[in-house]
């Protein structure tokens, strides 16, 4: 017995289909978001495991990048959500080439902080960048 395809019955599969990818493509650059985030966050983990002080410096430009990467996939300057930020880095690379490791841990504990006030501010892509951002400062071995 063949099976017919009412208009309605194709209208409906079409609605779900492009509702599906409308949910899906969302969620997609929300794991994008989140996936620079944490890009961003090892690259911020990175500086505290610079040997000397060029290095640092190195690994703080690194981070600059990916921040930048970041800014583009959210479609907004996460600079400007986290205003202290870069005071913050700029510290943690003083504190690395001292090799100050208390003044380390609290320099990321910072930065996690400002990142976790601003979070609740955003929705969905800002979100999962911050988690991101989050889960690699959560790798840090300071």
């Amino acid at each position: 017995m063949a099976h017919i395809i009412t208009s309605k019955r194709l209208a409906l599969l079409i609605g779900f289909v492009a509702g599906g990818s409308a949910i899906l493509g969302g969620c997609g650059g929300e794991i994008r978001a989140e996936r620079q985030g944490r890009q961003l966050g090892e690259a911020i983990c990175d500086v505290t495991e610079a040997d000397d002080a060029d290095d640092a410096q190195r690994q703080l430009e690194q981070a600059q990048r990916q921040m930048n990467d970041l800014q583009r996939i959210v479609g907004r300057p996460i600079d400007e959500d986290v205003d202290d930020i870069d005071e913050n880095l700029a510290d943690l690379v003083g504190h690395v080439a001292d090799d100050n490791d208390a003044l380390v841990e609290q320099d990321i504990a910072v930065i996690q902080r400002n990142l976790a006030a601003v979070r609740g501010t955003l929705t969905s892509k800002g979100q999962a960048a911050y988690d991101g951002i989050q889960e690699g400062l959560g790798d840090c071995d300071y």
